[in-house]
């Protein structure tokens, strides 16, 4: 959080990458350290992730809000890949079936439109069966 009276806009750090992030950076002890690969045309992202016990919500099944970073992070780096620099300002997803801890995950996002400083971008979730687990819809706005 910025310090009281500081604006993070205007401050011009709002998207410094320090390797803390809670999603991809190696340098957060508890974060999940994902690693992506993207496709050659610049808008899509994939990475695939294998949840443990702390990612855990009831017994042996992956917590939403795991989930719902993993989709998140996916659309971000979609479009940061493609040059952009961006937040998320809006994010709605559906949950299609449970995820088990232990079971790789394979999450993929594609930047679908841009607009003016407004990128769109969607994410799904699959098991390492093809099985949709959950979805989501993410509105990104550029800083």
């Amino acid at each position: 959080m910025p310090e009281h009276g500081t604006d993070m806009q205007s401050s011009g750090t709002l998207t410094v990458d320090n390797n803390r992030c809670f999603a991809c950076g190696t340098d957060n002890p508890s974060g999940l350290k994902l690693r992506f690969s993207y496709a050659e045309d610049g808008r899509s992202a994939e990475t695939r992730f294998v949840p443990d016990g702390a990612c855990q919500g009831w017994k042996d099944l992956v917590h939403g809000g795991i989930l719902m970073t993993l989709m998140d992070e996916a659309m971000a780096k979609a479009a940061v890949r493609g040059g952009l620099s961006v937040v998320t300002a809006a994010m709605s997803v559906k949950f299609k079936r449970p995820a088990r801890v232990g079971c790789e995950l394979i999450c993929r996002a594609r930047v679908e439109d841009i607009r003016k400083r407004i990128v769109y971008a969607r994410s799904e979730i699959r098991d390492r069966d093809g099985a949709l687990i959950a979805e989501a819809a993410g509105t990104l706005m550029m800083t």
